[in-house]
This record gives C-alpha cells, structure tokens and sequence, in this order.
C-alpha cells in the first residue's frame, strides 16, 4: 500500500479542502482529523466520503478534535465523566464508519491522570468494543506526555489485552518523549498497525521526512509488521512553507 497523507499536516485548512487537496495531488491514502464537533455530522462526513470516492481515495484512519480532552472525559479517576462521554467517542466511531475508516485513534491518559493501568485499560476495551460494533478499530497512539509514550506502559497494554489493541506508532512523539522509535516499535510488536511519519534533527523533533536524520530506508524494511502497517506523512504545519511539499515527501517515500 502507499504512503498516504494525513490531513492534520494542513491545520487549520479546512477538512474538506484538504481532502480535496489531496486528491487531486494523485494521494490515493488518507488520514482524516476530524477538527469540530459538527465534522462528525453525518450529512458532513457522506460529503467528505463523496469527495473522497470520487479521487478513488481510501480512508485509513480517523482522528478526533477531542483528543486533548480525553484525559478529563475518559481517562480521570471520576467515573461518571466516562459514562456521560460515551456519546462523543461514539460519534468518532460513527465517523469512521460513515469514512470507511478501519481505524478511530486516541491519546489516551496523561501521566499526571491519577487512574490505574488496569483501569486504562479496561475503559479502553470498553470503547474498542463499541467501535468493534461499527467494524471501527480504536487504535491508541504514543503521545509525548500521555501514559503512551512510555514504551513499558505499551508493552502492559499490550499484555493485558491482547489481541484487543491495535497501536499508532508515530516518530515525532517519540523524539518528544525521548525514546527510541526502536523501543516503541518493540514494545508495540505485532500490534502495530499503523504509523505517522515524520523526520527530526538536533534542533526540530518535526520535519519533513528527508529534511532531517533519521533513515527511512533502513526503518521501513526494519520487519514485516513495519512492511504491512499503514502509514501516513503526518507533520505540523509549521514543518514546511507550501503544501506540495508534503506531497512531494510522501512521493518520494514511496520510492524506496
């Protein structure tokens, strides 16, 4: 499969346009990041998913807007504030339902949280089954300053649920947290399903694939889980001075 795009790369260019973008750049592989909660109306979404059809482009993934509140909603050590946010984490797996996404990506809890891990980790299965009702995959992502950067909090996730986990490896987080991509990707195994690309150097931990350090040959054929996971450009906005040059790096990533 080749090297998609994620829409985030283009914050705060809207969705649509993005996706638009997109298209008509020849990206036939996607990354949706949902930005407001009216992106996750479905009149919205059948838009988006029209657009999208109509470049031939398949939607990977889904990534929501209320991901910084998911330590407060989901992950807190009140639990009433979890029953009561079931309907927004629905409406993210209703989302990539409507997309045809396979998967709906979280951050999770912050390290300050307060929760257990076999309280993550149970709240966590709770909504991979309510996703899994949808064919929706809720995938968890290593974020810089999450209980998931930390790749022994992965590996005991890992553990716990088995099969019932799918993870988000992406490079940049890992530069923020200081770990080694090697360590997460181990500590991650088979379980990873699909990764955020980006490069980094002494002075940008976010850069353009190409642009920095690390060695994208050599991380792209490191093993078979790496081979048959998907994978996207994902980099902030402030990483390039025009659009096409997030096409271009995806281009030229799928030519080694």
């Amino acid at each position: 499969m080749e090297i998609g795009i994620s829409t985030a790369c283009f914050y705060p260019n809207l969705t649509e346009n993005s996706v638009d973008f997109l298209g008509k750049n020849g990206i036939k592989n996607i990354e949706i990041f949902l930005n407001s909660q009216s992106e996750t109306n479905v009149r919205f979404l059948s838009k988006v998913k029209r657009l999208a059809d109509s470049y031939g482009i398949n939607i990977i993934a889904v990534h929501s807007y209320f991901c910084s509140y998911e330590p407060y909603l989901i992950f807190s050590n009140y639990e009433r504030r979890f029953d009561d946010c079931l309907p927004f984490v629905d409406s993210l797996f209703d989302a990539g339902a409507v997309l045809g996404a396979k998967y709906a990506i979280i951050h999770g809890g912050k390290i300050s949280g307060g929760i257990s891990n076999d309280a993550y980790f149970e709240r966590f299965d709770i909504l991979r089954r309510r996703g899994e009702e949808l064919g929706v995959s809720l995938a968890q992502e290593n974020v810089n300053l999450y209980l998931s950067s930390n790749p022994q909090f992965i590996a005991d996730m890992k553990k716990a649920l088995g099969n019932n986990v799918d993870f988000i490896l992406d490079i940049k987080q890992c530069v923020r947290s200081g770990i080694e991509v090697d360590d997460m990707v181990n500590a991650m195994g088979e379980n990873l399903k699909h990764i955020h690309l980006s490069d980094h150097n002494g002075k940008s931990d976010c850069m353009l694939p190409f642009e920095g350090k690390f060695d994208f040959k050599a991380f792209l054929n490191k093993n078979e889980t790496i081979k048959k996971a998907t994978k996207m450009v994902e980099v902030y906005n402030w990483a390039y001075k025009n659009f096409d040059q997030v096409v271009a790096a995806a281009e030229k990533l799928n030519l080694l």
